[in-house]
């Protein structure tokens, strides 16, 4: 857990203690609906091992918006910074057995508050996922299919081997013939 929350950002020996004596374990069989969109959820969840998903009914389909991994974070987008409209169906299912850790957003914002090092480290998570967001937009925009395909196999290969190729699928915005066929 140390060297994941390290790897995004240099965190202090005192502010990273209280930051993990703040968090408590879970295990979470696979196929979970950890967080449901009929449930409000007030927890950011560490991702130790194991893989998720978020995704949204659009027109009668799943439409997965996100993967988080090891090293990541998982929370509700809604919990996390207030009703954002277009998120009321979200859904964050674990697609894998996983180890999280997991403690209150309102912990985690009082810890912000009162030790800069926990702030600047949720600023660069959020940071590099906001880029990783405009990446995706940019490729869904101006991208062939192919190209958006090969481009999560650049960066994101090893995710390839551990997820169903249809929320791969819809994660890049095309559907799961063409990625077939893509991956011929």
């Amino acid at each position: 857990m140390i060297a994941a929350i390290r790897a995004h950002f240099d965190i202090k020996k005192e502010p990273l203690e209280i930051l993990l004596s703040n968090l408590t374990m879970l295990s979470v069989p696979k196929k979970t609906k950890l967080i449901q969109p009929d449930r409000s959820d007030k927890n950011i969840y560490f991702v130790e091992k194991g893989i998720a998903r978020a995704y949204t009914i659009r027109d009668g389909k799943e439409v997965t918006s996100w993967f988080s991994k090891e090293g990541d974070l998982l929370y509700s987008t809604n919990s996390f910074h207030g009703f954002v409209s277009g998120y009321e169906t979200e859904t964050v299912q674990v697609l894998e057995d996983s180890l999280l850790y997991y403690m209150t957003i309102d912990q985690l914002e009082m810890l912000s508050r009162d030790y800069i090092d926990i702030a600047n480290w949720m600023r660069y998570v959020h940071q590099k996922a906001f880029v990783e967001m405009e990446r995706r937009l940019i490729n869904r925009l101006y991208l062939s299919a192919e190209k958006r395909y090969e481009d999560f196999m650049v960066n994101h290969a090893k995710l390839a081997q551990r997820v169903n190729l249809g929320y791969i699928a819809s994660f890049l915005g095309i559907s799961h013939v063409t990625l077939c066929a893509l991956r011929k």
